[in-house]
């Protein structure tokens, strides 16, 4: 009878078979992009355009390294658990093996005490104590200890050790598994390392470019601002027909207002507000300049009408500063062409600069 050739599983040890081919990566496939892709990579005679076009290509270096990755975890999940099944198997084909090995020990005496029992039953000591003690040779001892034993055991012994050849032989077919498994496992999480290792590195660079690309921008965005500083300056300047000589000094309460207005900064934009709490940009002008004693109505317009016009190259603290035809918007100037302002819903009352698309003129509170 056979009693082990059930316990052995028939799920195949090869399943990891020809992995380490299929999910092999070369990792030096990224190493030549990463390191051609300087930042001079992209020649163009616009600074910007260059720097944005190179953050563009290493963006979609980066996006097919991060599907890259993403594959190669899925693989590096597949084989892992691979790898688990194969040690799985491989251990419990150990322990049948040992357990056969003990059963097949244990039959082995059981059978050499049913011979010695047959020869007592059959009435021969002496021939007992001969198979026991006598010096003939092994083969001849093994012929007559086999003759006494009857033919199903027979069947019994040759059934143990076809059991545990085939264990022999599914561990060997398991350990050739494991091993096939383990190498998969480390090819791909090898060339998952260096795609993240050409990540990191494209990340670097990148940030760099972007880096690079905000000083130029800035740069760029300073050249308009000048420039439209000056443009708007040249256009105050030929609207205003003052000259410097017939302007009235500042107002005594031209300190104590731009004081009030300092202490105004941070308070919300609120349509139609006049203070305390909030303003909007002719409610702050009225406010502050009520706490220095004189009266401007709640109007952008209404304090064009009030004020004497100043051109912009002769504002001094305290004058305010209107914007657009017709005029819908006014700060006060605090000095270095900068103003305190309520501009709009969203902001709070802040310092800003004077020159910006819209502006009109200055004026000169009377009093």
């Amino acid at each position: 009878m056979n009693l082990f050739t059930s316990r052995l599983t028939t799920s195949t040890a090869q399943r990891g078979a020809g992995t380490t081919n299929r999910l092999r990566v070369v990792a030096a496939i990224f190493g030549a992009a990463v390191m051609t892709a300087g930042l001079a990579g992209v020649a163009s005679a616009d600074p910007i355009a260059s720097a944005q076009a190179q953050a563009s290509q290493i963006a979609a270096r980066l996006g097919a390294l991060d599907a890259q990755m993403a594959r190669l975890d899925e693989q590096l999940d597949q084989a892992q658990n691979r790898l688990n099944g194969v040690n799985q198997q491989l251990a419990a084909a150990r322990d049948a093996y040992d357990q056969a090995q003990s059963e097949v020990a244990s039959t082995r005496q059981a059978l050499k005490n049913q011979a010695v029992t047959a020869y007592l039953q059959g009435g021969d000591m002496v021939g007992v104590q001969q198979l026991m003690q006598s010096s003939e040779t092994a083969a001849a001892l093994r012929q007559g200890y086999m003759s006494s034993v009857a033919d199903s055991e027979q069947n019994a012994i040759d059934s143990y050790h076809a059991a545990i050849l085939q264990f022999q032989a599914r561990q060997a077919q398991l350990e050739s598994a494991q091993a096939s498994a383990q190498s998969a496992v480390d090819s791909v999480r090898s060339a998952r390392d260096a795609s993240a290792r050409a990540a990191a590195a494209e990340q670097a660079q990148l940030a760099a470019v972007k880096g690079h690309l905000a000083d130029l921008v800035a740069q760029v965005e300073a050249q308009k601002a000048a420039a439209a500083q000056a443009r708007i300056q040249a256009q105050a300047a030929s609207r205003s027909s003052f000259s410097p000589a017939n302007l009235p000094p500042p107002g005594q309460g031209a300190g104590t207002a731009v004081a009030w207005a300092r202490a105004e900064l941070g308070k919300p934009y609120v349509y139609g507000a006049a203070g305390p709490d909030s303003f909007d940009c002719s409610g702050l002008t009225m406010y502050v300049w009520g706490k220095a004693g004189v009266g401007l109505p709640h109007s952008a317009a209404g304090q064009w009408d009030d004020t004497t016009r100043v051109p912009i190259s002769q504002l001094q603290p305290g004058d305010l500063v209107f914007y657009y035809q017709p005029v819908d918007h006014v700060g006060i100037y605090v000095g270095g062409g900068e103003m305190i302002v309520a501009d709009h819903t969203g902001t709070n009352v802040r310092y800003a600069s004077i020159f910006r698309d819209g502006l009109d003129g200055g004026g000169r509170v009377n009093g």
